[in-house]
């Protein structure tokens, strides 16, 4: 069970009142929260610093531990506290349920959104009634100042800036979707412990939804990561559940992150990888050579956006993250694949014993 507090100040009742001029629709803000004081206030101030009039703000707390209720209460939003700690998908799925617009945008607590993103979100949907949801990106920059955070936020706002506008998926991080199709899917898998908008997204897209990725809606995010976080969330986070998705879903794009440079660039790495063989076989070192070539060839334009964006130095070392980000994330895929073949054999040897059973009741009846 959760507990509901409603703080509004003046303002934000005044906010409320405010007659939309473009009769566009309302936007329900849905904030889960985990041990998020760090940069919750930065979101909500962000969020109500909006021009668009027409909105509310809710704040699902998933059971923190520090200061983020405080943070919450501080602010005009309506707070949810949850008793147990059930996992973003869950999290948002109560704030779904108490959202009264006809429009969800959901926001994590690390993002900053610009005062024209809710007009935006709510323009587009308002005058595109073929459009079930959409999503944006990162910008380039963010507050985090070392290479891992920047290298991180850049690749994200590289890849959603050069991704097809017509999504198969979604992003629960800076992304709205129609009330009504959003409740008719049955929301978030609270199963999925990690990209349950992407299997969202999924759901939506085989449901025959359209899903618009907006390249002009950019938001900041304030996350910092260290090699091992970020290593960590790309392995357990992406890899290994992506692939899982992919292969339950059967559905397979040549965008986003799983483009055909991406997947090939993969096995190069590998080879990349072995380059300690040349010392005991020399020839090696040929197949390592063209193999480095390739891998840069592959990885060109995002190479040569991180150098226009942050020089030589920081390339160069985006180049040998991006080499290692392949080998961590190949091992996800192959751990991801072993993980949905032993699954899908269980569901068999299941159904198998469900068959012999209904079969030998039959047969004593």
């Amino acid at each position: 069970m959760h507990q509901i507090s409603n703080q509004f100040s003046w303002q934000a009742m005044t906010r409320a009142e405010t007659c939309n001029p473009v009769d566009l629709p309302a936007i329900s803000v849905i904030i889960p929260a985990y041990n998020a004081s760090e940069t919750l206030g930065i979101c909500l101030r962000s969020v109500f610093a909006s021009d668009y009039p027409d909105f509310e703000v809710i704040v699902v707390d998933d059971h923190s531990t520090d200061d983020t209720r405080t943070i919450a209460r501080s602010t005009p939003c309506k707070l949810i506290e949850r008793d147990v700690n059930g996992g973003a998908a869950a999290a948002r799925n109560t704030g779904a349920a108490n959202a009264t617009a006809p429009i969800l945008f959901f926001l994590d607590a690390d993002i900053a959104i610009e005062p024209s993103a809710l007009q935006r979100v709510a323009k587009v949907l308002g005058e595109r009634p073929d459009l079930t949801g959409l999503f944006g990106s990162y910008r380039d920059e963010t507050p985090a100042a070392n290479f891992f955070s920047q290298y991180k936020n850049l690749l994200h706002h590289y890849t959603h800036q050069i991704s097809s506008p017509v999504a198969k998926t979604f992003a629960s991080g800076f992304g709205a979707v129609r009330t009504e199709a959003f409740k008719s899917l049955g929301g978030f898998d609270p199963g999925q412990r990690f990209l349950e908008d992407i299997e969202l997204g999924y759901r939506m897209h085989q449901a025959g939804y359209h899903v618009l990725l907006d390249r002009e809606l950019q938001f900041t995010h304030y996350k910092r990561y260290t090699l091992a976080s970020l290593v960590r969330s790309d392995f357990f986070g992406r890899a290994v559940p992506w692939t899982r998705l992919m292969l339950e879903k059967r559905v397979f794009q040549n965008d986003l992150n799983t483009r055909i440079n991406n997947i090939v660039s993969v096995p190069v790495s590998l080879t990349i990888f072995a380059a300690p063989l040349t010392l005991r076989f020399p020839w090696f070192s040929l197949l390592v050579a063209i193999s480095i070539v390739i891998f840069l060839a592959l990885n060109h334009d995002f190479l040569m956006f991180l150098l226009r964006k942050k020089g030589l130095r920081f390339a160069i070392g985006g180049a040998l993250m991006t080499w290692f980000a392949y080998l961590y994330s190949g091992l996800g895929v192959l751990v991801g694949l072993a993980g949905y073949v032993r699954s899908r054999d269980t569901r068999k040897g299941n159904a198998t014993t469900h068959s012999g059973a209904i079969h030998d009741a039959n047969t004593i009846s």
